[in-house]
């Protein structure tokens, strides 16, 4: 285990890194100190060769209450716009990170999750949720449009309807309505949700590294590109992919029938 500042905790095991938020007495209510922190340790797993998947989770009962009011009005006072948006500019990073490192990212979303909270979840490419957890966006209580991504990644895994619905309706999605609407992988009740999140974790981690990485590389492109430019995407990364050890040594096996 590893701490990168006062409220972020890094831990390994194995090929898996968890990036736990430890703020618990304020519901892991991020603040600019500790948005920082968990900028460096995306950075950190998304570079670690050791890591194949990273668990993003939080201490105590949840998961992340989204930004911490009082102290992002403080500390907001003395810069300038300019100042503001460059700081909030370069924090993105966290769910571009999330989105696309070369590994897999899963949000074990342990308890209610809000504002940034849902952002990150969102920006992950798997959601385990305990059953009684709920996700809302918060933004429209706050009179503010929402931030860290959360629309872009709401709208293409909801739809334009059902995204406008989470951040102007602000209704919170219980674990049930997320598992229906096909927002996460696995709902698991408070006793079996560490025992769900592993299961994944390590499924994940035997997978083929390599291929995964390509494949979210892809998926990347399959969002942005028209077929023609992403159809040689796709073949280049395929010839990157049958370049691997793990293809060689799959195809190998296959021939011989193992």
């Amino acid at each position: 285990m590893m701490p990168t500042g006062e409220s972020v905790i890094v831990e390994y095991r194995g090929a898996v890194a968890s990036i736990r938020l430890d703020r618990p007495r304020r519901c892991n209510a991020l603040t600019y100190p500790m948005l920082e922190e968990l900028l460096r340790a995306c950075e950190e797993v998304a570079d670690d060769p050791s890591s194949r998947v990273v668990v993003l989770t939080g201490a105590g009962r949840s998961f992340c209450a989204g930004g911490d009011i009082h102290h992002l009005l403080t500390e907001d006072g003395g810069l300038t716009e300019a100042e503001r948006r460059d700081r909030l500019t370069r924090l993105h990073r966290i769910s571009y990170l999330l989105h696309t490192m070369a590994k897999p990212t899963i949000a074990a979303i342990n308890g209610p999750a809000r504002a940034a909270g849902v952002s990150f979840a969102l920006a992950c490419d798997f959601r385990v949720m305990v059953d009684t957890a709920t996700l809302g966006s918060a933004f429209a209580g706050l009179g503010v449009p929402g931030d860290f991504g959360g629309t872009w990644f709401a709208v293409r895994l909801l739809g334009l309807a059902r995204a406008k619905e989470l951040y102007l309706l602000d209704d919170p999605i219980t674990a049930e309505q997320a598992r229906h609407l096909g927002l996460v992988t696995a709902v698991a009740p408070p006793e079996r949700f560490a025992e769900t999140v592993d299961g994944l974790a390590e499924r994940l981690a035997r997978g083929p590294e390599a291929a995964f990485g390509l494949m979210k590389a892809n998926f990347a492109a399959a969002l942005t590109e028209p077929l023609g430019t992403y159809l040689e995407t796709e073949a280049a990364n395929m010839i990157l992919g049958m370049s691997s050890k793990e293809f060689e040594a799959a195809a190998r096996a296959f021939v011989e029938r193992r």
